[in-house]
């Protein structure tokens, strides 16, 4: 009998919502490629029906009907990082299989055509197959470099990315894991495929047995996570170099070199690096964070991040006068692209990927500190020229508001004497009020809609910390009292 295991690679007929599922946009091609015999043929039957086939004819050449599956966001089992790069319509997949019989090798592949991610298998019952598989690997990405400009099988899809060619997406996988828990000797350790794929820039190495399935929905999803990844990778590197107004050929030179990288994107060692003689305002990227706060390795835009939901990183700055327990609370633009019409803290930023250079001829090619972003924020939007020491960071608290999911660095800059000078100037539209912490972060309170979203944990910050400066406040002048609960703001705010 037949065991099938439906989810993840489930094939598209056999789904209530065909429709749905095949008006979804170009199909991606992913190959398996690897030597004869590895089992390259059951990996892919498993992957797209759920099924064992044990017997099966060996592939000659290329096959280009090997299978067919779709994944959806609905699709239980998913990844985290293959749920934050997942589009809401999902993906179709169509995999190509590359016999490695004599003669069954890349080149093999009609011109003119792009595969968007490759499986690279061996055996990890064979060490021959292990090291066909460093062989296999400079081939593809040879035939990669050299038609970076050109059509060929492995070479970037311009009608999708618009010029832009991103890096080819390979994992590892090991096969026939299955008989090392029969007895038969493994001869290609863990260790040994780890250390494979962190010399030559893979990011997963993964051994599968097709007879189980153990772990082949696992090497597929990191397959597909990391086109999509490179995808974007390529997107965002393309919006980047527009904004610079340089030639679409000039790029960064590297300081040192990384032998974990792949050799065919010399942009500078890190992803979407800005081009010489770019400015900070011109590569306006964020980085990506998965639910741990470790980044992504490509940065995205914020309208890419808010229209997908994506963890990233952001700060608040609040303007308070601990003598009354006021703080300036905004009302941000209609254009706002968080805030739009609501109230929130006095200033609201994002932390850029590229935010800082020590030489401003080169341009950005540092990560922006979070006191470093909030004081460029606040030049920004309200034209005040501070430095980091006039900031005191308080707390970090996470936050998602619909699809606005951020982390949040909250600063405060303490107000003397009630004031501020040189003045602040607001963007039009937009308005300043002092209120009292109480009105806003106190029980029950700032559950408006008009007002920005307020997590627990950080309302519960903001109360303790506000609480111990205004006692500090009141103990260092005992004759000021307003800022205890129950007290309001009664200073002048002005706006230029």
């Amino acid at each position: 009998r037949v065991r099938r295991e439906w989810g993840f690679g489930q094939r598209p007929q056999d789904r209530a919502d065909v429709s749905q599922v095949w008006q979804m946009p170009r199909p991606r091609k992913l190959l398996v490629c690897g030597p004869a015999a590895v089992g390259k043929t059951a990996l892919i039957q498993r992957f797209t029906s759920g099924a064992w086939v044990p017997d099966s004819c060996p592939t000659v050449g290329l096959d280009e009907h090997a299978g067919e599956a779709a994944i959806s966001p609905e699709d239980g089992n998913l990844e985290e990082e293959l749920q934050v790069l997942l589009p809401p319509e999902g993906v179709k997949l169509v995999v190509w299989e590359i016999g490695g019989t004599r003669g069954g090798h890349l080149r093999q592949a009609p011109r003119g055509q792009h595969v968007d991610a490759v499986l690279l298998c061996y055996s990890v019952l064979d060490r021959d197959s292990f090291h066909n598989a460093a062989h296999k690997l400079m081939q593809l990405r040879t035939d990669r470099h050299l038609d970076l400009n050109s059509s060929s099988l492995v070479s970037g899809h311009q009608d999708a990315l618009d010029g832009a060619h991103s890096r080819l997406p390979v994992v590892l996988c090991g096969t026939r894991l299955d008989e090392v828990d029969g007895g038969v000797p493994r001869v290609v350790s863990e260790e040994e495929a780890q250390e494979f794929a962190r010399k030559n820039g893979i990011r997963y190495a993964i051994a599968t047995s097709a007879r189980t399935g153990e772990f082949v929905r696992e090497a597929f999803q990191a397959l597909v996570a990391a086109m999509l990844e490179a995808e974007e990778d390529a997107e965002a590197e393309r919006l980047a170099a527009a904004s610079t107004g340089l030639p679409e050929d000039a790029w960064a030179l590297p300081l040192g070199a990384a032998a974990e990288l792949p050799f065919t994107s010399p942009r500078g060692l890190r992803t979407a690096e800005p081009r010489r003689g770019a400015t900070a305002a011109s590569a306006r990227l964020l980085d990506v964070l998965v639910g741990d706060g470790v980044p992504l390795a490509a940065p995205r835009t914020l309208d890419v991040c808010l229209q997908r939901g994506l963890l990233h990183r952001a700060v608040h700055v609040w303007l308070c006068d601990f003598r009354t327990g006021g703080l300036v609370l905004r009302k941000y633009g209609r254009r706002s692209a968080k805030l739009p019409g609501r109230w929130g803290p006095t200033c609201h930023g994002e932390v850029l990927t590229y935010g800082s250079s020590a030489d401003p001829e080169t341009g950005p090619h540092a990560a922006e500190l979070s006191v470093t972003a909030a004081v460029r924020s606040l030049q920004e939007q309200l034209s005040l020229d501070l430095q980091a020491k006039d900031l005191e960071h308080w707390f970090s608290s996470k936050s998602q508001d619909g699809n606005c999911r951020e982390l949040l660095d909250v600063f405060v800059v303490p107000l003397r004497d009630g004031f501020m000078s040189p003045e602040i100037r607001l963007p039009d539209g937009e308005e300043v009020e002092w209120v009292h912490y109480v009105d806003v972060f106190g029980e029950g309170r700032g559950s408006s809609s008009n007002l920005f979203h307020i997590e627990p944990p950080y309302r519960e910050s903001i109360v303790r910390m506000m609480v111990s400066r205004i006692s500090h406040a009141a103990r260092d002048r005992p004759t000021v009292l307003d800022g205890l609960p129950g007290g309001r703001p009664a200073c002048p705010l002005p706006i230029g």
